[in-house]
């Protein structure tokens, strides 16, 4: 690692999950938390992962952040260069329900204004579910990887959602045609965007996405897809690249061809809110949608080729390495896709890694010269 490159430097937690008081200060390359299940190591990871989106890779509410029995929980951390320090800190009141932000000692009042401050790429074991799991799970994924990358995305997202909600009432109430168009103009400008950013993130990502899936299985070939709602109902004319105004106009024509179908069930039926991406991979009979078809080893495989697209992207957008989190990423893959991820992540990857393992021997990123903390019960021992 170059020593001008970024990386998290000191962390502190208060009553944060199991931990209720935590100061440590990361080595510069990273390092190995080694520890038995239920010990704090995932903990800490989503400690870290919470200033970079400040919500939990878990999808779990801020009240269950809290420590049992206490009523708020803080989270510092400073990111390091050769020559600067930066600061990001983030704390939660559950009896207030307020949330508190602050960057560089500095109270922000939008949240999103400190979205991808400390620059993380997290791969997560559950990151399968990405794959396997309901339409929701992709969506929420490409929510993320946009607000992070795309200042402008998360704004026209939360625009998206608050049209949509107020059409859906106005749907559901039976209103009249002109006060639930009285929504859809707001709905289609701000879901045009969301879904051109979406679109375009899988349609120029794809290729990267494949070279990944095909190095970490040994040679199988894969694709993304963005699946959208607005060209199943609007089906002419193929898939505009990138341009809100083109996506908008097929928004809108997709509404007026399902119109009737929204007056009977009361909801929008078209739009962002309905899309998701298809993984798809080579086989003898054609192409095999991996979330229906695909074995538990190639439904890993495409979660982890998705998760280092990501941190391309990410590390494109920062102009340096990300903080790259890895939680026991490596305990059900075979040994040679083990193998080979090591090897991508060792391989042009040289930031700073964070990773978690249940036992010393799992260590073998970075040759196996991490240093090695050893936790249990939310402390680090000596």
């Amino acid at each position: 690692m170059a020593p001008s490159t970024p990386h998290l430097g000191r962390l502190t937690l208060r009553n944060y999950r199991n931990f209720e008081r935590l100061e440590c200060e990361f080595p510069e390359t990273g390092v190995a938390i080694v520890g038995p299940n239920g010990s704090g190591k995932t903990n800490l990871l989503e400690a870290i992962y919470y200033l970079e989106v400040f919500r939990s890779f878990r999808e779990v509410r801020d009240r269950e952040l809290v420590r049992f029995g206490e009523s708020v929980f803080r989270i510092e951390g400073e990111v390091a260069a050769a020559t600067d320090v930066g600061s990001i800190a983030a704390a939660y009141d559950r009896a207030q329900k307020i949330k508190r932000v602050e960057v560089d000692d500095r109270r922000i009042d939008r949240v999103s204004v400190g979205i991808g401050s400390v620059g993380v790429a997290v791969f997560r074991l559950e990151d399968v579910e990405i794959v396997r799991g309901g339409p929701r799970v992709r969506r929420r994924f490409m929510d993320v990887a946009l607000s992070v990358a795309e200042p402008a995305y998360l704004a026209a997202l939360q625009g998206y959602r608050s049209s949509l909600a107020q059409r859906n009432e106005a749907l559901r109430r039976g209103a009249r045609d002109e006060e639930v168009e009285a929504w859809t103009d707001g709905l289609v400008e701000a879901g045009a965007r969301v879904t051109a950013s979406r679109a375009d993130w899988v349609r120029t990502g794809t290729g990267r996405y494949g070279e990944h899936y095909r190095e970490i299985s040994g040679g199988d070939d894969a694709r993304l897809r963005y699946a959208s709602s607005v060209l199943r109902a609007d089906p002419e004319d193929g898939e505009p690249e990138g341009d809100p105004a083109v996506w908008g106009e097929r928004f809108r024509r997709a509404l007026a061809a399902t119109r009737e179908r929204e007056r009977r069930r009361g909801v929008t039926a078209v739009g962002p809110h309905r899309d998701e991406i298809r993984f798809v991979v080579d086989a003898d009979e054609g192409e095999r949608d991996l979330r229906s078809y695909g074995s538990s080893g190639q439904q890993r495989t495409a979660a982890l080729a998705l998760r280092l697209l990501e941190a391309d992207r990410l590390r494109e957008r920062l102009g340096r390495e990300p903080v790259y989190l890895l939680d026991d990423v490596f305990a059900e893959l075979d040994e040679g896709r083990s193998d080979r991820l090591l090897a991508l992540l060792d391989q042009g990857r040289d930031g700073q890694v964070i990773l978690t393992a249940p036992k010393p021997g799992d260590v073998a990123l970075r040759d196996g010269d991490l240093a090695r903390w050893r936790i249990r019960n939310g402390a680090f021992l000596s």
